[in-house]
């Protein structure tokens, strides 16, 4: 049976948009086929009418789970008062409800040691998604030049992914909070340098 493209094309955004929650979650090898074509209500066989492998499933995947994250941390910063933006994002970020629903989060804490494994076409899609988000992030830096906007971008963001990564790492509630309060007071002085 042929179904419209419009709704060929809404179930693979759904493949691909519980892929991703799901891949966050649990990990690259963390969910199999069957098991994400059953929640859309298809067959494995299914699968292969939306995706070549595995890796092309991956792939969008892991830009859907970019884009999503970093749109998340980008609605906190335009939300925040001008001159509050990066205050905004560290909070968003460095927080115990970021830090406790991977799967709705920033991929970098959650995918990022997994990708780096991944083939060729996995890792440049996510690299393009990952230049392409800086870019946006890095308008928010007070720097002179776009360069310098753009390495306080990485700074920030590579600081602020290692800081939930670790925080989800312990299983001390208390020790888990302290790392994340610690990283936001050290970026936050950190940026407080870049100011003057």
């Amino acid at each position: 049976m042929r179904y419209p493209a419009d709704q060929k094309a809404e179930t693979h955004k759904q493949i691909v948009d519980i892929a991703a929650r799901e891949f966050r979650s649990k990990g690259l090898q963390g969910i199999g086929i069957s098991n994400l074509m059953s929640q859309v209500g298809l067959t494995h066989g299914g699968f292969y009418a939306h995706f070549k492998d595995r890796d092309a499933l991956v792939e969008e995947a892991a830009v859907c789970a970019a884009n999503h994250g970093f749109q998340q941390l980008m609605a906190a910063a335009q939300a925040a008062k001008p001159g509050k933006e990066v205050a905004a994002m560290l909070d968003y970020y460095l927080s115990p409800a970021h830090r406790d629903e991977p799967g709705f989060g920033c991929v970098l804490p959650a995918l990022a040691a997994e990708i780096a494994g991944q083939a060729d076409s996995v890792r440049d899609a996510f690299t393009q998604a990952a230049k392409q988000n800086l870019n946006q992030m890095a308008r928010y830096m007070p720097g002179a030049s776009e360069k310098s906007r753009l390495t306080q971008a990485m700074v920030l963001l590579s600081s602020m992914a290692g800081g939930v990564l670790v925080a989800r790492a312990v299983n001390d509630p208390k020790l888990s909070k302290l790392l994340l309060d610690s990283v936001r007071t050290q970026l936050l002085h950190l940026y407080g340098t870049w100011l003057d």
